[in-house]
């Protein structure tokens, strides 16, 4: 082959790498199946205590950020999200309890006070979302189930939030959270009023927060901080317990 015949090559080369580039862009922004990806924020997890004459029981509830995005070009529908919930210590094997997406809410106005954020802070029940190409939604979420009629008391408490589509028959896990619930813990939620956060099992970080851990050792002095002779008003904040 002389030089214009290997140029000729290397043209109709070019020429079909781009038809195939092509080919996959318009595949993406035009036939790609629905694929919703999902992040998510701190699980809030609060115990509600309730009192009748002389009987009382408990309402578990969470309550979750969530960003939705679809990043196919086709249009789908999230069918269900919802918390499973297991007790690794537990001596019964495939236990589970589901706490199904209840409250879309403004999450600033959840609180210990739950007749009162229902009224205030619930917008709406949720239902089913639909997700068009390449379309984002936030939501926050408040996720529960029955009653629990007794304290549970356990180890670790494992939360698992799961996703059905309508193009998947099963659930898919999304993320996890862990919580102990020791005599203590369950005292805080549930007659303190406390509610317990708890970050990404896939998203927390790896690296140490400060490092090394007695770093501010070092960074202080021992010296006097003496008043300066122009003194401005005081800077602390008048914080209430």
């Amino acid at each position: 082959m002389d030089t214009s015949d290997w140029i000729a090559f290397g043209a109709a080369f070019l020429s079909l790498i781009a038809l195939g580039l092509s080919g996959i862009a318009i595949w993406k922004t035009h036939y790609s199946k629905f694929s919703p990806i999902l992040t998510v924020g701190y699980c809030t997890f609060r115990i509600y205590p309730i009192k009748n004459e002389n009987d009382k029981w408990y309402i578990p509830s969470f309550d979750i950020p969530i960003s939705l995005t679809n990043s196919g070009a086709q249009i789908g529908k999230i069918i269900d999200l919802r918390l499973k919930i297991t007790f690794p210590d537990l001596p019964i094997p495939n236990h589970y309890e589901h706490f199904g997406a209840k409250w879309v809410v403004e999450g600033s106005e959840l609180s210990d006070e739950r007749f009162t954020w229902i009224n205030k802070a619930s917008t709406e029940k949720w239902i089913p979302i639909v997700l068009l190409a390449n379309q984002t939604k936030t939501t926050h979420l408040v996720f529960e189930s029955f009653r629990w009629e007794d304290p549970v008391i356990q180890k670790k408490m494992k939360c698992t939030l799961e996703i059905k589509t309508d193009k998947e028959d099963k659930y898919q896990e999304i993320d996890h959270w862990s919580y102990d619930l020791t005599t203590r813990t369950w005292y805080s939620l549930a007659e303190e009023g406390r509610a317990h956060l708890c970050s990404s099992e896939l998203t927390k970080e790896k690296e140490e927060y400060i490092h090394p851990k007695d770093l501010h050792k070092y960074t202080s002095t021992k010296d006097e901080i003496k008043e300066p002779e122009k003194k401005s008003a005081p800077s602390y904040l008048d914080y209430k317990k």
